[in-house]
């Protein structure tokens, strides 16, 4: 057991868990009464408290507070305290989601408050670690034809093919023919779209062939949401990787972010470990709702 507390407190994460706890410890010194206060009803603004609520307010106004502005502050506080232990005597902490849920979200920001800022060896090696995240995709810019098989019927896809045949049966065929086919409420032209923006736009059906054509010439008629479409594809951007300074902003986002996930993990974790749960599997059952209920099993 000694082995396993041990392992425990060599992870980084860990640490910071300890080091929240000592934060926390600090604010109820700092920010709050202390427990004998409350034992026995008397509430003592102490040189600590008051040092508290002078720092806070310089933070926020760029200055200290003047020696009125400090009494106010010190009536506010002693105002909130009766009103919460009030509020404690009479349970209406007890049986709150919303206060539970803000006690939760307290003790895991602990654990974010004491993370160190990341060095440029770990976004170096998380940036290596995630490359294909960071990956830029193909992009096309095309321009497209559109034909409306609402308006058309049945003879949409043999007028499509005739124009497609005619186009490409010219001396220089146009890149972009926006006078052809029927009017279409979008743009004709688009430059530089990844397949993700394109499947946006027409769909992932559409998105697809559009990058399977080859660049050059007319082709198609590719089917949409919207009907058919002939288009030209006028230039690729290939994929690309990006050098770390490029996205070095990204990476530090994504970076922290895991960080904190990390943190609250191995928070719970540690935390959960002097917990017995007992769950009534039985009553998961009887209470969930069943598949038929949902119209899942027609």
């Amino acid at each position: 057991m000694r082995e396993k507390i041990a392992s425990w407190l060599r992870e980084p994460l860990v640490l910071f868990l300890v080091g929240g706890v000592a934060l926390f410890a600090l604010y109820g010194v700092l920010g709050g009464a202390g427990s004998d206060a409350r034992d026995d009803n008397r509430i003592e603004v102490t040189q600590a408290q008051i040092g508290w609520l002078s720092e806070r307010w310089t933070r926020q106004w760029q200055r200290p507070p003047t020696e009125t502005e400090l009494r106010g502050l010190v009536d506010d506080y002693v105002r909130e305290e009766v009103l919460y232990r009030e509020a404690l005597a009479l349970g209406l902490d007890q049986d709150d989601g919303v206060v539970r849920r803000r006690m939760v979200q307290k003790l895991e920001l602990l654990t974010e408050a004491v993370q160190a800022p990341p060095t440029e060896q770990q976004l170096q090696a998380y940036f290596d670690e995630n490359l294909d995240r960071y990956r830029i995709p193909e992009a096309r810019s095309f321009s497209h034809i559109y034909f409306n098989a609402d308006q058309r019927g049945e003879a949409v896809v043999t007028d499509a093919e005739r124009d497609l045949d005619r186009l490409n049966a010219m001396p220089q065929a146009p890149i972009r023919a926006p006078e052809r086919g029927d009017r279409f409420l979008m743009q004709y032209d688009y430059r530089l779209h990844t397949e993700a923006e394109v499947a946006r736009l027409f769909g992932s059906r559409f998105a697809e062939a559009l990058f399977d054509v080859e660049p050059g010439s007319w082709q198609g008629p590719l089917p949409s949401g919207y009907g058919l479409h002939l288009v030209y594809v006028s230039a690729v951007e290939p994929e690309a990787v990006p050098t770390f300074e490029q996205v070095r902003n990204r990476v530090t986002v994504d970076y922290e972010t895991n960080q904190r996930f990390e943190a609250k993990e191995v928070l719970y974790r540690t935390l959960s470990g002097g917990y017995d749960v007992i769950i009534d599997e039985d009553a998961i059952a009887s209470a969930a709702l069943r598949p038929e209920s949902t119209g899942a099993s027609r």
